[in-house]
């Protein structure tokens, strides 16, 4: 029996393991609400927000939210946003998800907060994956429940730029502005309804959303966050939620090249004179497209288009041929299934 009961307790221990690395903590929100003519804000609260991004970035979405009509960074995302805040008392307010944190001391109060949001069972949790394709933003977002639940659920998508240069009062014009939110996608701010019903544990919901970029954005600097919402009455109750940095290839939908095994490599990933693009191909295939695109999703090279025998294929890149500093991915195509890399061109 000892030996039984040391072998299911090792059981438990690899099974929760595994889940643990599979379903990450509940992330709570940082909000900081903000305007480019509050003095305070340019004063203390920008220090603290930009400490807040040093300590808990990887423990927390952080968004700067401007949601005052006389704010150069105005949207009204941001104002519908803080409708659902509790407390909103001017600018400069910070909420650690729905709850308004004391000004004074909100900083040092953050560590226990985000601790205590952490450690609650994850109900659900949200995938995320963006790419950026002509001038338009694309995102795939699925939302997986891990516990049953009886009220209404919604998914809400948001487009944050980082180091957005613009004037702010008591910093001058040359500052840069972090975190900001500048939209939502989908057709409110507190998104796509996932059911009015009861939703069992695991089930599943994939959304896909679309949007143009705006020309004032910076595509290289674009995150998008996810938050789940419980609907209770009018109040909208943050229940997780989740960030994607980088533009990668829509994971979350069947992907042909995926499950063939095809592989999409490249040395160095910093291109500073040349590289080399290699395509593993476990079987050989027919309309394969290799290019290179730059952040807006512009095709900058066709590297390679055609038929691959089975093996391992080398392609030679040319740092002089290709485009201006900054972030590119090698985009490796066949009927809509795609496999990206990211490299960064100096």
């Amino acid at each position: 029996m000892k030996t039984l009961t040391s072998f299911l307790a090792i059981t438990f221990l690899i099974i929760s393991t595994a889940y643990t690395q599979r379903i990450p903590p509940n992330k709570p929100v940082i909000i900081k609400v903000t305007s480019t003519e509050c003095n305070v804000c340019g004063l203390k609260a920008w220090d603290e927000l930009k400490e807040a991004i040093e300590l808990y970035e990887e423990e927390a979405i952080i968004m700067s939210v401007h949601p005052l009509e006389l704010s150069l960074l105005f949207s009204n995302t941001s104002l519908e946003f803080v409708e659902n805040m509790p407390q909103f008392f001017g600018t400069p307010t910070f909420y650690i998800n729905r709850e308004v944190q004391p000004f004074n001391f909100w900083l040092g109060n953050a560590r226990g907060a985000i601790e205590a949001f952490q450690e609650r069972q994850v109900i659900a949790h949200p995938f995320v994956n963006y790419t950026i394709e002509d001038d338009e933003l694309k995102v795939e977002v699925k939302t997986e429940f891990l516990k049953r639940v009886t009220r209404p659920h919604h998914v809400s998508v948001f487009v944050v730029e980082d180091e957005i240069t613009e004037d702010q009062s008591s910093r001058g014009p040359e500052d840069k502005h972090s975190k900001v939110l500048r939209t939502h996608m989908g057709e409110n701010v507190f998104g796509t309804l996932l059911s009015e019903e009861t939703i069992e544990a695991n089930q599943q919901f994939v959304n896909n959303f679309s949007l143009p970029l705006a020309e004032n954005w910076n595509p290289e600097k674009i995150e998008i966050v996810v938050i789940i919402w419980e609907r209770n009455t009018d109040n909208y109750v943050i229940v997780n939620s989740n960030i994607a940095t980088e533009p990668t290839a829509l994971s979350t939908s069947t992907n042909f090249l995926e499950t063939a095994q095809v592989g999409l490599t490249i040395q160095p990933t910093v291109l500073v004179d040349a590289g080399t693009v290699t395509v593993a191909l476990p079987i050989a295939l027919e309309d394969l497209n290799l290019s290179l695109v730059n952040a807006l999703g512009q095709n900058m090279q066709t590297i390679f288009s055609g038929h691959l025998t089975q093996g391992n294929h080398s392609f030679d890149l040319n740092r002089s041929n290709l485009g201006a500093n900054g972030l590119y991915f090698l985009v490796l195509e066949k009927a809509g299934s795609k496999l990206v890399q990211k490299v960064v061109l100096k």
